[in-house]
């Protein structure tokens, strides 16, 4: 049974492309020639030889596993089979393609080993001919069995270097005869090849696999590499307004706060000087953002750490802060310590806690959950705030943006949450659900 139109049209546009590819080989048209006629096909090693080639130029997995039922059904002259595949997760044999007339009812069937003669075959691993089911002493419960027009059948297991990876069914050859020992040769020469194919097909499918993993690795990197460079320029940039820029406003902010001594308090020039030294104070975090940001500061060494005990330091100052006194703290860590590569995270926590605080507006419950997840640590800081609006959610760890009133934030806070958290070997996330309130979520490696 070769391919024909009416089967591929229910395919995807992939197993079309197959389809005409394949249409386009000598054999393929030899091979229909002869079924058509009603004439037995020849088998010689070079039929086999080519057709084996052919079996290695396939890309698609379906169209593989066609090509291979259809072309042993063709070498033995036979026109009912199936093709079964051995999924190792499930331990059973599961069908593929079958051809034949009632073959719709097998779909979506398996068999498990020592179930049935093909179960048998698939864990003893040599192929068998039977001449005659009812004559057959091997299976004497299957002797009764009258499902198909013949009582002689081919089964053949596929196998790669000792190892099960599927079984061939043949049933059915169009004269009615038993298959014969040739028959049985053919098909298992045959099914030598299709198992090295189909083990080299995967391969090639995990190697493409690979790649577009690696590929999109490779992507994420220069992504990185960017932000590094644009961090860098950052850097240099901050260096230099650092060094021109602290001196003069440390000197306006002790003029301001000289003449704050000598204006009265009713006086509104102090309205103004207030404003002023408030402008100034900005001016400087931005300043110390930027530094931070950039790593210039020197407070950028990794050391190992105790998750649990960077958090609770962290907490154990907020507490003290007359700020939360209308926050609740509430912590599910888990019972075993996380050790993590820390640079610098306690600063992480810090601004999480203080962008809860203001998310919340200054009275609410905090929520720090941690757990251990495979080779990792994860830490979640859920606020029982508003939410971050899907609006500005891609936007949130971007330099410079913020959602808070001019003057309250400098949106460099959590841009070096980012950065700490990276530079640390983990990544952070935000999951958000409006007026529910916004969770972070870092995934940090675990050196346990």
């Amino acid at each position: 049974m070769w391919y024909s139109l009416n089967n591929s049209a229910s395919r995807s546009n992939t197993l079309q492309k197959e389809y005409t590819r394949f249409s386009s080989f000598p054999m393929a048209h030899s091979l229909r020639s002869l079924r058509n006629q009603g004439t037995a096909c020849k088998v010689s090693p070079s039929l086999i030889t080519e057709y084996s080639s052919t079996l290695h130029s396939f890309l698609d997995l379906p169209v593989f596993i066609d090509f291979a039922l259809d072309s042993v059904l063709g070498m033995v002259d036979a026109s009912m089979g199936s093709f079964f595949i051995w999924d190792e997760y499930s331990k059973e044999l599961v069908l593929k393609a079958a051809r034949g007339q009632g073959h719709e009812r097998l779909q979506g069937s398996s068999i498990k080993l020592r179930e049935g003669i093909a179960g048998w075959i698939a864990e003893k691993g040599f192929p068998i001919r039977v001449e005659d089911i009812r004559n057959d002493l091997r299976f004497p419960k299957e002797k009764s069995n009258n499902r198909y027009h013949s009582y002689s059948f081919l089964s053949i297991p596929l196998v790669s270097e000792n190892k099960l990876i599927g079984l061939i069914n043949i049933t059915e050859k169009e004269n009615k005869q038993p298959f014969s020992e040739e028959d049985l040769e053919h098909a298992t020469v045959f099914s030598c090849h299709i198992a090295l194919a189909y083990e080299n097909l995967k391969l090639r499918q995990r190697l493409k696999e690979e790649n577009q993993q690696l590929n999109q690795k490779i992507s994420n990197l220069n992504e990185q590499l960017k932000q590094q460079e644009a961090l860098v320029s950052l850097g240099k940039l901050a260096s230099h307004l650092a060094h021109e820029l602290n001196n003069p406003l440390d000197a306006i902010r002790r003029f301001v706060n000289l003449s704050l001594d000598h204006v009265s308090q009713n006086s509104p020039a102090r309205e103004f000087l207030l404003k002023a030294k408030q402008g100034i104070r900005r001016s400087i975090q931005v300043i110390r953002g930027l530094l931070e940001l950039s790593g210039i500061n020197g407070r950028t060494r990794i050391r190992q750490a105790d998750l649990h005990q960077l958090i609770e330091e962290v907490i154990d100052v907020i507490r003290h802060d007359p700020n939360f006194d209308q926050v609740v703290i509430e912590k599910r860590f888990c019972t075993k310590p996380l050790l993590v590569e820390d640079c610098g995270l306690q600063t992480v926590f810090q601004n999480l806690f203080q962008n809860a605080h203001h998310a919340m507006n200054g009275s609410g419950t905090i929520t720090i959950q941690t757990r251990e997840q495979g080779t990792q640590a994860i830490v979640a800081i859920k606020d029982s705030g508003c939410g971050v609006p899907e609006t500005i959610k891609a936007r949130i760890f971007d330099p410079f943006f913020t959602t808070k009133v001019s003057g309250k934030g400098t949106g460099i806070g959590l841009t070096i949450c980012r950065e700490i958290v990276q530079r640390s070997g983990g990544e952070i996330s935000l999951e958000n659900e409006e007026k529910q309130g916004a969770q972070f979520t870092i995934a940090l490696p675990s050196n346990n």
